[in-house]
């Protein structure tokens, strides 16, 4: 009966010592939201806005613009509204500012973000009618363009990009 009771002893205090890291601090939390997933973040502008924009998207691509066939759904895969014109900066989020409702994001990697300006006064799917004029860079490599990973029901910030008017980044093949 002893050894009965003594070996139940070790094993709450070994189940304890396996379980307990830290006390009774609760785990943290993650805010997850059914049904809601996105992402936001602030564009920021410096330099001097071309003439004659007509319109100032985020547009989101699955992949990187390879050819001017990649500026087209399904590669394009959604759009934020449109940035008023000589902002200084614009702060956005996904689920308010979704410009095109047909365009929905579904979790997943999605590995070119671009702010993208066009000239013309009718809305284009051409990639010849848009200049890219910054890139979403996840750290500080300005040469790699960075993923924006969507979960279900998390919401991504920090999705921040920075405009140079007075030095573009490269422009992918199609645009003028």
């Amino acid at each position: 009966m002893q050894k009965t009771v003594i070996l139940i002893a070790i094993i709450i205090i070994l189940m304890n010592a396996a379980g307990c890291d830290k006390g009774i601090e609760p785990l943290p939390e993650k805010v997850v939201t059914p049904g809601v997933m996105g992402f936001s973040g602030k564009v920021t502008f410096t330099g001097t806005w071309p003439s004659g924009v007509m319109r100032t998207h985020i547009v989101v691509f699955k992949d990187q613009i390879k050819t001017s066939d990649d500026f087209f759904p399904p590669n394009l895969s959604f759009v934020i509204d449109s940035i008023p014109y000589r902002s200084s900066e614009f702060s956005y989020n996904s689920v308010d500012n979704n410009f095109i409702s047909v365009f929905k994001l579904a979790p997943g990697n999605y590995n070119y973000i671009v702010v993208a300006q066009s000239k013309t006064p009718l809305l284009s799917l051409d990639r010849k009618d848009w200049f890219i004029v910054g890139v979403y860079y996840k750290g500080t490599d300005l040469t790699v363009p960075g993923v924006l990973t969507l979960n279900d029901g998390i919401m991504t910030t920090g999705v921040n990009i920075r405009v140079d008017f007075n030095n573009p980044p490269p422009q992918p093949p199609g645009g003028q």
